[in-house]
């Protein structure tokens, strides 16, 4: 499986609220345990938090007071993991958007940053549509679509 499935099902089986020790998660998504260390390092870069135990009966727990992954944010969680495998991979991707004056716009993308701002989830991306970089809120684009095109480095923001 790719690397964001695992992370997804090692989401899936640590949302159950018990400690789930390294060793049992590595054999459950059948990848190292260094893999799983690695996997918690990247979900709490994307503001996923776990706990972690120490000793015979230690682990990893999702921490209770993550709300990233409660029902109402799986959408966003899918989301925000599409996203971050299109900027990884360079890909254009299709939006609806709902703007400022809340009319739902239609644009191209080339996603280059996610990052989290009062609570909120933003990408920033060069936009066809305005031909400049803009920030999209994650709950304001209501479809998404990644495409096979993949987009040139001029466009995108510079770290």
């Amino acid at each position: 499986m790719s690397k964001i499935s695992n992370m997804l099902n090692m989401l899936q089986i640590l949302k159950d609220g018990k400690i789930h020790s390294i060793t049992s998660l590595s054999q459950a998504l059948e990848v190292s345990k260094r893999m799983i260390r690695q996997y918690k390092l990247e979900l709490e870069q994307a503001g996923i938090y776990l706990k972690s135990y120490t000793g015979k009966y230690g682990g990893y727990k999702l921490n209770e007071n993550s709300d990233f992954l409660r029902s109402d944010n799986e959408v966003k969680e899918k989301m925000y993991i599409v996203m971050k495998e299109a900027i990884a991979n360079k890909n254009k991707v299709k939006i609806k958007y709902k703007s400022v004056n809340s009319r739902i716009t239609e644009r191209i993308i080339h996603p280059a940053e996610l990052f989290l701002y009062i609570d909120k989830w933003y990408i920033a991306a060069f936009c066809e549509l305005r031909n400049e970089i803009r920030l999209f809120k994650l709950d304001d684009i209501k479809e998404y679509h990644v495409l096979n095109e993949v987009y040139k480095d001029k466009n995108i923001i510079k770290k």
